[in-house]
């Protein structure tokens, strides 16, 4: 269902596109929000470069991946692999650290989610494929 994988593609990105914008905007509010301080024209510089021009980039590439058929399984790997790499640091942290505020529950379920909803399309696509003699 070719439907599914543009979806998941194009709400990843759409969520990591939305995510990088506010923080270009405002790099240090959204991490205020959750209690993480932090002050300086360097802290905001380093937040709009990582959390904001990452993420614009990542959402960016997603959308290109929606819009382009030979770059879908790519791209799911891509929501696979910053999805999944993103909860697994936050998981992680939470281990390491001890602490957990009601924000990493959402995020958590963002993230998992992505992961297990690429990984459903990129089965979905498997399937579909044509069986070569490679594949027998």
């Amino acid at each position: 269902m070719n439907a599914f994988r543009i979806a998941v593609l194009a709400l990843a990105g759409l969520g990591f596109l939305g995510f990088g914008l506010w923080f270009l905007v405002d790099p240090i509010g959204p991490l205020a929000a959750i209690g993480i301080t932090a002050t300086g024209a360097p802290a905001a510089t380093e937040f709009r470069a990582f959390y904001g021009g990452l993420e614009v980039g990542l959402g960016a590439l997603m959308l290109v991946a929606a819009a382009k058929p030979d770059w879908r399984s790519a791209g799911l790997w891509l929501v696979i692999a910053t999805n999944g790499g993103i909860a697994a640091g936050r998981l992680i942290g939470v281990a390491i650290d001890g602490v957990w505020v009601p924000f990493f529950t959402y995020a958590l379920v963002w993230e998992v989610g992505f992961a297990l909803l690429a990984a459903l399309g990129l089965r979905q696509a498997a399937g579909e494929r044509p069986r070569t003699a490679v594949d027998r």
